[in-house]
Formats: structure tokens, C-alpha cells, sequence
């Protein structure tokens, strides 16, 4: 059932006709966490029933119950090492292959393995100078597998203070400041600016990308050359094609990106490529510069601030590849323009993605702001399709759509506020709850814990009761992590885009990370309600042995969390983070442009925007999902 959820959900964020393995194993990394995640609340309930249940007499019921602890143990032990394969070794790679600018699947391999190496040999230098240390100190004790689980936890285990320090407070916060429409307009407003400008960088970026591969396009090309092997000349006549391919799709991003709003017919991806593998310019791109240009009304406005927009990042190859050069330099000059179109466009379509996905939320609360709920309702209803209501269903279907609407309507009127606030009330009493008990996981001695957790487990509730009370602490601490990880904003990182504008590299990233710190989460929580003699921490309690880095980097660390939610409530959590890390990473917030009023700045943008928008929908355009189209064909 996860999988089949897991996929359902991807396969409406990824990218179309996305690359099967790589969509395969970003399915698999979900899924995994999700599975850790739902088999710890049986796994509390079976070491409970255990310690305090009715004592089962009898061979038969022993042998019974040995079975269910070998098949536990031998399944978090299958489901934490495939985790920690695909992670670490899977995931970095296909990330680094769908990335390449190669233009065959052995050298983009290659080159992928190539970039992974560097940080494998890192990760091997650093392990193997603290092997080094702890052997002269003579405190090196427990086996590889011990090393390999105690390193892994202390990674997820430092990311995850990190992340639920913002979340434990910032998951309250957000859903208290939801019910206010007029705060909320106020925030997006002033971010709205940054938004802006970044998006027309992006698209200015892109521009320039393309404008690099044109020049490309016009140096001559030799084949007759006798220096060149055939099969360096099939090398060289499949990378024009696929550069050529890839040009063509990312002229017509660039075309939909900037001018979207107008209907323009997009020919099959198959037949993109020209029938000549030659490198001369096909008539979509010899025509790209010409219709690219081309804007009227608010699209003239958005082409003009292109186009005197500075470019905020240099895509020039590198000088290295940059001179003519032989064949084989030639070849290392296309990879890299060809990289470097794939990333400008990707960085593009992400950046308009979020753009659109911030004016759909400014639109919805200016609506709830001037009481317009029905207005509010339609823009979060689903549109159909054309062809919807054709059939004889065609009734049923609008009386459905009909309801659905009323209900969203009675909803955002009346019940809207009250269940976001009375939800917010209760996750700050949540997050109070687990911030206390972690204040004494360091004790040994529950009789004087303050983890009100610690008191709810101390027997045997039933099956379904205790599940249920292991589900509801388990999942907040889950959402407050991921909630923390998609609010990060780090340049040149990966993100989740509807629409299918999620980008395979995007999402192997995404689905790693939540692998990554699934079984840290779990095990910090069996720690956390004090529950012993769990199969999971069997597994996880091998890395004990480990010195710094097993048992007590598990108690004691975690109490950072509480001077880190600290800082948060006093709202200097950001600033903090942002000078530690040079300002590259930061938790997402409302910032300003650089004009004098960005609030007014953010208001005049939003509604220009929805002015095209109902222009767009007076005059029947299609919606923007003709954007998802994919960067590369398949190489080889």
C-alpha cells in the first residue's frame, strides 16, 4: 500500500516520461521511510504486550512468539540496510547521471561516478583519521557494522536537531498565522518582490544559456577529418543531435515560461530532433530568437525587465573547454553547454513554478480577506477537463462538483479559522510535551521523568489503543522534520514542484533525505518514551559500544532542541542560522526586495497577475501543465 501511494503521489510531481529507474528508486526511498515509520508502533506494542501482558504458556506460544521477534529483527534489518544502499550509494549517483551534460549513458556514468568519488574518498580520509585517533587512544570497541550504524545516526540525528528546533515551534506558528488572511497577505506581499525578481533572473539565465549553444551551432563543423575515428564521428554526430533536441525543448520552456499565457502548439518529443545529426540549426531554432521576443500588453513588460535584468550567475564555459580545439575537446565543450542548458532551464521552470504557486496563494487569501468564498472555493477546487462532462455522467459529475464546492464554500466561511487555531493549540501542546521529555532522556530513573510520554507507555494499553497513542507523538515529530526540510532554502538545492515540474535529480534528492532520517527519528522517539526491549533497538543498540558517537551522543544531544526552540520563540532562530552557515542556508521567510515599499511592490505584482489570469480565463487558454516537458532524451 505504500508503494502504491508513493508512486500515485510522485507520479503527479515528476517531470513527464521521467527516467524509469530513477523514478523506480525515488518510489523505493519514500517508500522505505514511510515503512520505518509505520512498523515502530507495532513493534512498542509487541515489546509492551512482552514485558506486561498476559503471560503466555505453552511451547507452541513461545515458539509463536520467537518467530514474530526473528521475522521483526530480520526485517529492520533487510529494511535498513537496502535504506542505507540506496542512500549512499544509489541515490548520489543517478542524482550526478541525471545531471550530466554527457550525451551517452556510458559517459554520463562516468562522469557521474566521477563526481561521487570525490566525496566517497572525503568520507573515507575522515573515518579513517578518527580510526587512526581512537586506535592510539585505545578505545576502538564493536564491529563495523556498530561504526557504519552509530555514524549514520549521528548524522540524521544532528539534522534532525536542526530541523525540529525550527518545526516544534514553527509547525504551531504557521497553522496560528494561516487563520489570519490579512497577516498572511501582509508576509506574501513583501516576499512576492523576491520571488519576482528571482524568477526573471532565472528566465534571463536561460536566455543567455541559449544564446551560448546558438554561437555553438554556428562554428563550423568538419567530418571528414581523417583524425577522426568512426567512432568519435557517431560520438560527435549524436551530440549535436541530442544538444540540438534539448535546445529546441528548452526554447519552448523559455517561449511557455516568459509568454505562457498564449496558446502555442507543441510538437511530439519524438519528433523533435531533425533528421540530420549534422549540428545545423533546425527551423524552431533558427525561428526561437524571433518568436522569444515577441510579448504584448504585461508580457512586453516581463520580456523588457528580462532583458534589462543582470545576470546574477555567469553560465560562460569554463576556459578550459571554451578554445576550438580538437574533436575531443569539442565534445567536452558540448557536455558542458549542454549542462549548463539543462540546469538553466530546470532553474527556470523552478523558479517560475514557485512564482505561480505564490500568486495562487496571494489570490486565495485576498479572496478570504474580502469575503469572497466563493472565489476563494474555486480556486481550490480541481478544474475539469474539457471533455468532463461529456458521456452520460455528465450530471452526476457537475451535482458532485456542484456539492464540492458548497461544502469548500461552508468550510472557508465558518469553520476555517476555529479548526486552524484549535489545531494550532494543539500542536504547540505537542510540541511542549516532547520538548519536556527531552530535557531528561539523560536519566536513567522514570519515576522522575517529565516526559509525559514516558508515564503513557509504561504498560500494555491493548493493540489498538497503544498503536494509536505511538501513531499520533510519531507522526507530529515526522511532520515537524519534514515540514523544517522543505523550508530550507539553499541555493542550487532540490525542492518538490506541482504540476510536474519536478525534476527526477530534484526528487531522488527528496526521497534520500527522508530515508536518510527515518530510522534516526524512530529511534530517537523509542528513546523518548522510554520504552525497552523493542527489536528496532536491538538493531540500533548495536552502535552503543561505539565511543562519542553511541549511547550517550543519544541522550544528551538532543537536549540542543530545547535551546534551539528557545531561540525560535524569540525569533532570532534564522539569524542564527544564516551566520553559521555564511548566509547559505536559511529557513524560508517573508524578505523584501530592494525597492523602497516592497509590501506596495508585492500588491502591484499580484495584481497584474491577476489580471492576465482572467484575461487568460475569458479567452479559454490552457493551463500551464504544456510546461512539463523533459530536458533530455534518453541518452545513448
Amino acid at each position: 500500500s505504500f508503494w502504491l501511494l508513493s508512486t500515485c503521489v510522485l507520479y503527479q510531481i515528476a517531470e513527464r516520461r521521467p527516467n524509469c529507474l530513477s523514478f523506480l528508486t525515488a518510489v523505493l526511498g519514500v517508500t522505505l521511510s514511510f515503512s520505518i515509520v509505520a512498523v515502530v508502533p507495532y513493534d512498542v506494542w509487541y515489546a509492551l504486550n512482552s514485558q506486561y501482558g498476559d503471560s503466555h504458556e505453552g511451547t507452541r506460544a513461545d515458539e509463536e512468539e520467537n518467530q514474530t521477534h526473528a521475522v521483526l529483527r530480520r526485517s529492520w534489518a533487510a529494511i535498513y540496510w537496502t535504506t542505507t544502499v540506496l542512500c549512499y550509494l544509489l541515490c548520489p549517483v543517478l542524482t550526478e547521471f541525471e545531471a550530466s551534460g554527457d550525451f551517452t549513458t556510458g559517459a554520463r556514468l562516468r562522469t557521474s561516478l566521477r563526481r561521487n568519488v570525490i566525496y566517497y574518498v572525503v568520507y573515507i580520509v575522515v573515518s579513517a583519521a578518527l580510526l587512526i585517533w581512537l586506535i592510539v587512544s585505545g578505545e576502538v570497541t564493536g564491529s563495523l557494522e556498530s561504526w557504519c550504524i552509530a555514524a549514520s545516526n549521528a548524522w540524521g540525528l544532528l539534522v534532525l536537531t536542526v530541523l525540529m528546533g525550527f518545526g516544534l515551534v514553527g509547525v504551531p506558528r504557521h497553522l496560528w498565522r494561516l487563520a489570519d488572511p490579512k497577516e498572511q497577505l501582509r508576509r506574501l506581499y513583501v516576499s512576492a518582490v523576491t520571488k519576482d525578481e528571482l524568477r526573471l533572473s532565472r528566465l534571463f539565465e536561460l536566455q543567455d544559456a541559449i544564446d551560448q549553444v546558438r554561437g555553438e551551432f554556428q562554428m563550423p563543423v568538419s567530418w571528414d577529418d581523417d583524425s577522426i575515428t568512426p567512432a568519435l564521428r557517431y560520438t560527435k554526430q549524436q551530440a549535436f543531435k541530442t544538444l540540438q533536441q534539448t535546445l529546441e525543448r528548452c526554447q519552448l520552456i523559455h517561449r511557455e515560461l516568459t509568454h505562457g499565457r498564449r496558446h502555442v502548439e507543441l510538437p511530439p518529443l519524438s519528433n523533435t530532433a531533425t533528421s540530420s545529426a549534422g549540428g545545423t540549426p533546425s527551423q524552431a531554432e533558427r525561428g526561437g530568437a524571433a518568436s522569444s521576443g515577441v510579448a504584448a500588453g504585461d508580457d512586453a513588460a516581463d520580456a523588457a525587465r528580462v532583458e534589462c535584468l543582470p545576470s546574477r550567475r555567469s553560465f560562460t564555459v569554463s576556459s578550459s573547454v571554451s578554445g576550438r580545439g580538437g574533436p575531443a575537446a569539442r565534445l567536452r565543450r558540448l557536455a558542458a553547454l549542454h549542462t549548463t542548458l539543462k540546469v538553466a532551464a530546470l532553474e527556470a521552470r523552478r523558479s517560475v513554478s514557485r512564482w505561480d504557486s505564490h500568486v495562487q496563494r496571494c489570490m486565495f487569501f485576498e479572496d478570504l480577506e474580502g469575503q469572497h468564498f466563493k472565489a476563494a472555493a474555486e480556486l481550490l477546487s480541481v478544474r475539469p477537463s474539457s471533455g468532463l462532462f461529456s458521456g452520460c455522467c455528465a450530471h452526476a459529475r457537475s451535482l458532485c462538483c456542484h456539492c464540492w464546492r458548497r461544502c469548500l464554500g461552508f468550510w472557508l466561511r465558518t469553520l476555517r479559522a476555529r479548526a486552524l487555531r484549535l489545531l494550532s493549540y494543539c500542536c504547540g501542546l505537542l510540541s511542549a510535551v516532547i520538548v519536556l521529555g527531552q530535557l531528561t532522556m539523560f536519566r536513567e530513573r522514570r519515576e522522575y521523568s517529565m516526559s509525559v510520554l514516558a508515564y503513557v507507555f509504561r504498560e500494555d494499553r491493548g493493540p489498538w489503543a497503544t498503536q494509536a497513542l505511538c501513531v499520533i507523538p510519531l507522526t507530529y515529530m515526522t511532520y515537524t522534520a519534514y515540514f523544517s526540510i522543505f523550508r530550507l532554502r539553499v541555493p542550487g538545492w532540490y525542492g518538490l514542484y506541482g504540476n510536474h515540474n519536478t525534476d527526477m535529480g530534484s526528487l531522488l534528492w527528496c526521497s534520500s533525505t527522508l530515508a536518510r532520517l527515518a530510522a534516526p527519528l524512530c529511534y530517537h522517539f523509542l528513546l523518548l518514551i522510554r520504552v525497552r526491549g523493542t527489536t528496532f533497538q536491538q538493531f540500533m543498540g548495536k552502535m552503543n559500544v561505539v565511543p562519542v558517537l553511541g549511547e550517550s551522543f543519544n541522550d544528551f544531544f538532543p537536549m540542543i532542541i530545547v535551546l534551539l526552540c528557545v531561540f525560535n520563540l524569540l525569533n532570532i532562530y534564522s539569524r542564527i542560522v544564516r551566520c553559521l552557515t555564511l548566509g547559505t542556508i536559511d529557513f524560508e521567510i517573508a524578505t523584501g526586495g530592494g525597492g523602497e515599499d516592497p509590501l506596495a511592490e508585492g500588491r502591484q505584482l499580484i495584481e497584474r497577475e491577476r489580471r492576465r489570469r482572467a484575461e487568460e480565463s475569458s479567452l479559454e487558454l490552457p493551463a500551464r501543465e504544456r510546461l512539463a516537458i523533459p530536458l533530455a532524451a534518453p541518452a545513448g
